[in-house]
This record gives C-alpha cells, sequence and structure tokens, in this order.
C-alpha cells in the first residue's frame, strides 16, 4: 500500500495502543515496534504517543520520541483487574459488591510496583503517565461506581501524587461510558482521560461535554466502529475537528484499532479534522 502522509498540526494528535505490525498504511515496510512508531509520529504529525511499559522496547521508545520531538506518555496497566481474574471474572466483580474493602486491600501492595514504574517513567523521559484500567463497557460501569469511588480512585490518587511529584501529568484510560466516574477521577487528581473504546458518535460526544463539565481534557476521538469505512471515517473526523477547536481534546485513536484498513481510516479521519 502506498504511504500516506499528513503534515500540520492545527490542534494537538497522538497515537495510543495500536498493535506491532499494524501502521504499514502509514509508514510502508515495518523495521520494529519503536522505528514504526516514530516514524507515523512523523508522517502524522503526531505531538505524543503512548508508550506501554510492559514492552521490552518501552524505553527505547520514549528516548527515540522524545528525541523526535513527541511527547511520551508512559503507559501503565492497573491493579484491578488480575485482582478480579484470578477469582474468575464473575465472582471478582460480585465482590467489589460484597467485600470492597478487601479488593481495596489487595490493591495496596501492587501500587507500590506502579510508583516504580512512575519513577522509571521520568528516568526514561516520560512527558505524562497514563494509567490503564478499563472500568466500563459501552452501556456504561463494569464495576460498581461506589466501589471504584470509594475503594479505587483514591488509592490511585497515590500514582497521581508520584507522577506529580515529578513533574508529569496523570491521565486515566478507561474503555466505555464512564461518565458516573468523572468527578472522581478529576478528584484524584488527573488531568484528562483516554477513552471511547466501544463508543459510538452519539456517547463520545456525551462524554466529552460531561468530561469538559468535570474539569478534564478528553485523548480520543477517533472511534474505531467508524474508522473502517472510509465515508464515515470522513464524517466523523469533520465532527471531531469541531470538538477539538471547541478545546480540551487531544485527538487519538480510541485504543481499539485492530487492522490496516482502520488505520487508512484513521488517516481519512485525522486529514478531515484538520480541514475543519
Amino acid at each position: 500500500m502506498d504511504r500516506l502522509s499528513l503534515h500540520g498540526a492545527p490542534f494537538p494528535f497522538g497515537l495510543t495502543f495500536l498493535p506491532e505490525g499494524v501502521l504499514s498504511p502509514v509508514i510502508g515496510a515495518s523495521h520494529g515496534p519503536v522505528p514504526d512508531l516514530v516514524e507515523a509520529c512523523d508522517v502524522l504529525s503526531a505531538s505524543f504517543a503512548f508508550v506501554p511499559v510492559g514492552e521490552l522496547w518501552a524505553e527505547s521508545a520514549a528516548a527515540a520520541l522524545a528525541d523526535a520531538g513527541v511527547a511520551p506518555m508512559w503507559t501503565l496497566s492497573g491493579p484491578l483487574w488480575p485482582i478480579i481474574e484470578a477469582r474468575g471474572p464473575l465472582e471478582g466483580l460480585r465482590e467489589t459488591l460484597t467485600r470492597p474493602e478487601q479488593i481495596g486491600s489487595e490493591l495496596d501492595p501492587r501500587l507500590d510496583t506502579l510508583v516504580a514504574e512512575v519513577a522509571r517513567g521520568a528516568q526514561a523521559g516520560a512527558r505524562a503517565i497514563v494509567l490503564a484500567e478499563d472500568l466500563a463497557g459501552t452501556d456504561g460501569p463494569l464495576v460498581a461506581p461506589d466501589f471504584a469511588i470509594a475503594e479505587l480512585l483514591p488509592r490511585y490518587a497515590r500514582i497521581v501524587d508520584a507522577a506529580r511529584a515529578l513533574g508529569l501529568p496523570a491521565v486515566f484510560h478507561s474503555d466505555g461510558d464512564i461518565r458516573p466516574l468523572l468527578p472522581a477521577i478529576a478528584r484524584a487528581g488527573f488531568v484528562a482521560v483516554h477513552t471511547g473504546g466501544g463508543l459510538g458518535v452519539s456517547a463520545f460526544d456525551r462524554l466529552f461535554w460531561a468530561a469538559r463539565e468535570a474539569g478534564l481534557a478528553v485523548i480520543g476521538g477517533l472511534l474505531t466502529g467508524e474508522l473502517g469505512n472510509p465515508a464515515r471515517a470522513e464524517a466523523l473526523g469533520s465532527m471531531i475537528g469541531v470538538l477539538a477547536r471547541a478545546g480540551g481534546l487531544f485527538v487519538a485513536d480510541d485504543g481499539g484499532i485492530t487492522g490496516e484498513r482502520e488505520v487508512a481510516g484513521l488517516v481519512t479521519a485525522l486529514a478531515a479534522a484538520r480541514d475543519v
């Protein structure tokens, strides 16, 4: 496929959760995860990119992005789901209702590891940290909002505080409709949310305005469900361009892209957004 190129950045744009080898519509042949990511950011005039800390190449990617003038966003996996899955998903979710304090207490030792990862990210040149914890689906919360508000987000404030002490803003990632949790996310000290996974256009629009009301910026908007069809991708881009110019939106993929066709749709949507 011919290499696709876009230049000019009237609003912040970045790349988030993209699987390895999927960027060929943008860069052509793959040369490995780090050079692919850096080249895609150059071609698309990206201002930032997520760097998943669990990858062996994370520190190399952070350094290479920083050298290229792209802000690395050090992306941590949250501790909740391993605790839930150790019980079995249904039982684990049930216990967030019946034994919320017990589940909450099991998070505490895992926070030490995450705080250490924040420090490692700062040393690697990260410009922000992202804590990724899927708390919602398309139709609303996966875990009880009361549990998230009382047990989860106050603990995550410790990660936010560790990042802030190192001069790094903190972003919270979750798929789905997290509107009931936005005030608590803001109280925990996060400055932005990355979301949109599984949402349609109308639902994302509602979430965007709710986040602004809560004092949070939003990262996302290029919804995977719209990117597989060129006409829908272009229409999405036009809408996202209007929101971006309203302020508070850092345009990015929603984290759900899995194929090259969707990457091509991202390019189409981004071009339309920049033309608004």
